[in-house]
């Protein structure tokens, strides 16, 4: 498997013989990498970024949501489902992990849980919902799903009956919806890859195949974004669509996509807390330059405060700002990796709500155990 503005693709469509027709295009693109309760990602917000300047070239108005909780998921499709609805094209396209469970296909919230069949089914989002989305277009709708990776709730046991042993990727859609096109980035019932790059081989070839020539229709382009996955991937893996279109649809680049902002960094270089030796409680008088992360010598992350926000750097880059540290319901904000040897950890960032000068704090947990707390003396 699973963020843009100043070029343009024009597209054209046609419906049956009648002429053609240039309308409104809006797109919805969500990645979600940074997920608290199942393994975190690595490529799912890069993707996301590609997509959303991919789309913008196209002529889209884009809106992009990076590591959303089922809130802010839910809460993106009722905008989008407002702006699809004067749109003769829309489009969703997802990022991040996915499941099936009793043939539903779920998209997962970076905050999806599994304690209970409840609180799965409350936290992880139907594609249903999607589609619900797309319905109210009166035009072309296009939904694409990069997320059909391993089952990452495969051995909860509270969840053991709502998934079937055998289930791989996500299962096949039924829907009523004329003019809908749904492209996976795997087969029905198969496994996608992340990609050891940038992005997933899906939203290579995705970017690859729409940019690579002056024009080029939709069904010739789905042709080639799949051999080029297969390819890519040595078979592994093969994109699958469904749906019926009654209309051509072609892109005519006129000007190459915008290249990705440089990501801003860490200075590389700063205080260092070992995890095989860390301290218990550690003081900053001020706040160092940089916080660097290491276990046995080889470094996991590194942390600094840029532009008002912490920035984590690490398998994905993510960061926290005042509302995050002090959000009150949740207690601050996690940042979820791996230690070198495979264990579960994750850093938890607070600082005091009722103090608007209080300093950032970190806690450092392996395996639910914290094993250092961290005064940064970092203030926003």
């Amino acid at each position: 498997m699973l963020q843009a503005v100043g070029v343009l693709l024009a597209m054209v469509f046609w419906v049956g013989l009648s002429g053609t027709a240039q309308a409104a295009r809006t797109a919805l693109i969500i990645g979600n990498s940074a997920y608290q309760s199942v393994a975190p990602l690595d490529n799912p917000v890069r993707d996301a970024d590609l997509a959303a300047r991919t789309f913008a070239a196209l002529g889209f108005e884009t809106e992009v949501v990076l590591d959303a909780d089922a809130a802010t998921m839910r809460a993106a499709l009722k905008d989008f489902k407002a702006r699809a609805a004067s749109a003769e094209v829309a489009a969703i396209f997802f990022a991040g992990h996915g499941v099936q469970a009793d043939n539903i296909n779920y998209l997962l919230a970076t905050d999806t849980g599994a304690e209970t069949r409840e609180v799965f089914q409350q936290t992880a989002v139907r594609m249903d919902e999607l589609l619900e989305a797309l319905s109210v277009a009166k035009g072309v709708k296009l939904l694409i799903v990069d997320a059909c990776r391993d089952n990452p709730f495969e051995a909860t046991r509270s969840l053991t009956k709502l998934f079937s042993s055998d289930a791989r990727g996500l299962a096949r859609v039924n829907h009523q919806l004329q003019d809908l096109m749904v492209v996976y980035s795997a087969q029905p019932d198969h496994q996608a890859l992340d990609g050891e790059g940038d992005n997933s081989p899906f939203m290579e070839a995705f970017f690859e195949v729409l940019t690579a020539k002056e024009t080029v229709r939709l069904t010739e382009a789905l042709i080639d974004i799949t051999n080029f996955v297969r390819t890519k991937t040595a078979d592994r893996q093969l994109p699958y669509t469904e749906g019926t279109l009654s209309v051509h649809l072609e892109f005519a680049l006129e000007t190459p996509v915008q290249p990705a902002p440089e990501a801003a960094a860490c200075p590389g270089q700063g205080d260092v807390l070992a995890l095989d030796k860390a301290e218990r409680y550690l003081e900053f008088a001020e706040g160092p330059h940089s916080l660097r992360i290491s276990e046995k010598g080889t470094p996991l992350l590194e942390l600094c405060l840029k532009d008002g926000e912490i920035l984590v750097q690490g398998r994905y880059d993510e960061r926290f700002g005042a509302g995050d540290l002090r959000n009150a319901d949740r207690g601050g904000s996690g940042y979820y990796f791996e230690t070198g040897d495979g264990r579960d950890a994750h850093l938890w960032f607070y600082a005091d709500p009722a103090n608007a000068s209080a300093a950032a704090e970190i806690g450092v947990y392996i395996d639910g155990t914290e094993i250092s707390w961290i005064n940064t003396a970092w203030t926003f």
